[in-house]
């Protein structure tokens, strides 16, 4: 997720628009959403994991100085800590920001917008992961259906839980 630019975005969006062209639009948008733009959610998510218990400001003010007590020294040392540990964690979290909303925005240029919404609404496999097929698929090419897995039910759950969260963007 460290090379992705701007530029690779407006080549997965055309990639993403000759597959449609060929095969369909849900192939298109798999590919688009599911292969390409999952990944860098995915990272989002991580990165707003690392940072999500730093305080803003006003709340470190309250948290070091509950009684009024004006303890300069524990706040700017909070705040040089703050700063050297999790200064490239925050810079991170805005530069992947920057790149989710280009995506989001070359996306729904690219697309119609009730075609991404109707491809979400199909609650597709994400192919950004390594997985098998889907487990209905499994099932029925196999003699004994009782042979589900865990994993593939725990990565039909993590993928509505990937699309769900997707949807947010495409209102």
């Amino acid at each position: 997720m460290d090379s992705l630019d701007y530029h690779q975005i407006k080549g997965y969006c055309r990639e993403a628009l000759e597959i449609s062209d060929e095969y369909g639009i849900d192939d298109g948008l798999s590919y688009l959403i599911g292969e390409k733009f999952c990944p860098l959610i995915v990272a989002v998510k991580q990165a707003e994991s690392k940072t999500k218990y730093l305080y803003s400001a006003e709340e470190e003010a309250a948290i070091y100085n509950p009684a009024g007590k004006n303890d300069l020294e524990v706040q700017g040392n909070y705040s040089l800590t703050v700063e050297s540990t999790y200064r490239k964690s925050l810079e991170r979290l805005e530069d992947l920001k920057h790149l989710r909303n280009d995506f989001i925005s070359e996306i729904k240029e690219a697309f119609e917008l009730s075609d991404v919404q109707n491809f979400l609404e199909s609650y597709p496999r994400l192919g950004f992961k390594d997985k098998k097929q889907p487990f209905w698929e499994q099932s029925l090419e196999k003699e004994d259906a009782d042979s589900l897995e865990i994993e593939d039910v725990m990565s039909e759950v993590d993928d509505i839980f990937m699309v769900e969260e997707i949807k947010k963007y495409f209102c």
